[in-house]
């Protein structure tokens, strides 16, 4: 199937495809006597693995780390879980800082109009005073 045709069937860009295939994320695809890429169900098969490992979270390096471990066969399973499992672990510190940002958040809007409010004012009147004085000189 051309470029086009896999861009369709996987949802992703030609750019996309022809980017997998520089990084040597994919196997280069063999050409037609035209030079037009001809996408085999293998390298579509490959494409879809990759999606649902990028859906994980993980990073194009890790999924290419990855995919040279699956190529060495069975007897890497076990570095490859621990590639999921480091997913996981970075997912999870993502999880806690956007927690903690939450947090703060809520803090702010608890405490808006007794120390938000005023901080702010207090915080920006230079800066506001400034800006009145060039505005009024120009």
């Amino acid at each position: 199937m051309t470029i086009g045709e896999a861009s369709e069937k996987t949802g992703l860009s030609a750019d996309t495809l022809r980017y997998y295939e520089k990084i040597g994320l994919i196997p280069p695809v063999p050409r037609r006597e035209n030079g037009l890429r001809d996408y085999g169900a293998e390298t579509i098969k490959l494409v879809a693995l990759i999606q649902r490992l990028k859906e994980t979270g993980m990073q194009l390096e890790t999924i290419q780390a990855y995919l040279r471990l699956a190529m060495l066969g069975s007897s890497t399973r076990e570095e490859r879980r621990e590639l999921l499992l480091e997913t996981r672990e970075n997912i999870m510190k993502k999880i806690d800082g956007l927690l903690a940002c939450l947090r703060r958040a809520d803090d702010q809007l608890a405490h808006y109009e007794s120390t938000v409010t005023p901080e702010t004012e207090l915080a920006v009147s230079g800066w506001a005073a400034r800006e009145t004085r060039t505005g009024a000189a120009a």
